[in-house]
């Protein structure tokens, strides 16, 4: 096996105990020393990747954004899938994603330095343009029929992922629930009808989910 390999294991090993004591005590109260000896390696091993908790965070944020990127641009190119279909599957993605759920408990907007600014550009400048292009093809199946389509697809990603994340704005599942039937609103107005009554239903109760945790 390949150093990069090895490496890439260790760290992934480390990342997965980090998040789960973050998620299970929080991440003030979670210390290196739990997390190197919840790892089973060594001091060493556990330093050479990671100089800190917050250095953890910030890679598990990063992590995320190049599986969301890259998870989005394969979408997009999909050959299989109506528009329709891509847009559900993009939604549901998001709905059901543990690690952003994780991510979230922990806090990571006010863990990491300029860590929301890095999101919100990597948002507006790349995963804009995945969804964007989605919404191209359904005008030109007939599935949409969508005037401003970057504009759309740049506001329903800062919808998604910075308006419904429970680390920046801090809401009760009610509220929640009014901006889900807002999104799919917004969507229903700019031509682009995806979210149907039922969809809501079932995105309120998969979010539901992560306040009962």
């Amino acid at each position: 096996m390949k150093q990069e390999q090895k490496s890439l294991i260790t760290k992934t090993k480390i990342l997965d105990v980090a998040i789960k004591l973050f998620t299970e005590k929080g991440y003030t109260e979670t210390t290196m020393q739990e997390i190197l000896s919840h790892s089973g390696l060594s001091k060493g091993a556990v330093y050479h990747h990671f100089r800190s908790k917050n250095e953890i965070l910030e890679y598990a944020m990063n992590s995320e954004l190049e599986h969301v990127s890259s998870y989005l641009k394969e979408l997009s190119e999909s050959q299989k899938l109506s528009a329709t279909d891509k847009l559900i599957t993009f939604v549901n993605f998001f709905v059901s994603n543990d690690t952003i759920k994780r991510l979230s408990k922990a806090n990571w907007a006010e863990k990491i330095p300029y860590g929301l600014l890095y999101t919100l550009r990597n948002t507006v400048n790349v995963l804009s343009c995945y969804i964007e292009n989605i919404i191209k093809q359904g005008n030109q199946s007939g599935e949409f029929n969508c005037m401003f389509p970057f504009e759309s697809a740049s506001v329903l990603l800062l919808l998604i992922d910075i308006w419904l994340d429970p680390a920046i704005v801090n809401n009760t599942f009610l509220e929640i629930s009014r901006k889900i039937d807002y999104i799919a609103h917004f969507l229903n107005s700019n031509n682009i009808p995806v979210i149907s009554e039922d969809k809501c239903l079932e995105i309120k109760q998969a979010i539901q989910s992560f306040y009962n945790d």
